[in-house]
């Protein structure tokens, strides 16, 4: 398994058969992926949806490249060379890289998910001191569940606004 940045991923791609696969949950492929790009989410991992790449080197995108280099584990272990894992994963190509195709919608997930943490902060400090000082549970709330969703590298809050029935019509 071997970390390469985003001009070493063209050059493989240009000279090799490669395959780009994105282990980010479909919702985050949704907004915004690599152009050609496969998602395969980590969180669905079966070994049988990558046999057919075994010969092929293999480029790993997710957010920040921590799902990808246990998905490069995973399939090492399996057998699988030519594993290739992008530096900083989409975080490191976004702005920078024309190949990424975005969703057209003006609110993201990701704007969505920021919306509710400013609006249930708001809902804090209106009720801590027009109400009752036991509305400190909410930011605290968010508090544990920030620290907590950054260590699993996983927000159920993210993912629970991607399935309201507004976000489940989005194109790839």
């Amino acid at each position: 398994m071997i970390l390469i940045d985003k001009n070493e991923m063209h050059k493989i791609e240009e000279a090799q058969t490669a395959v780009v696969i994105d282990v980010r949950e479909p919702f985050e492929f949704a907004e915004a992926n690599y152009e050609g790009s496969i998602n395969i989410p980590l969180s669905n991992f079966q070994l049988e949806d990558y046999v057919q790449y075994k010969q092929r080197p293999i480029i790993f995108i997710c957010q920040t490249q921590t799902r990808s280099i246990k998905a490069g584990e995973i399939l090492q272990k399996a057998g699988f060379n030519n594993l290739f894992i992008l530096k900083n994963g989409m975080n490191g190509l976004l702005n920078e890289d024309a190949k990424i195709n975005t969703s057209k919608s003006v609110w993201t997930i990701d704007r969505q998910f920021r919306m509710t943490l400013g609006v249930l902060l708001l809902i804090f400090i209106l009720g801590y001191y027009f109400i009752s000082t036991y509305f400190i549970i909410i930011p605290i709330i968010l508090c544990c569940g920030l620290i907590f969703t950054s260590i699993i590298d996983r927000c159920y809050m993210r993912m629970a606004i991607a399935k309201l029935p507004w976000n489940k019509g989005k194109k790839i």
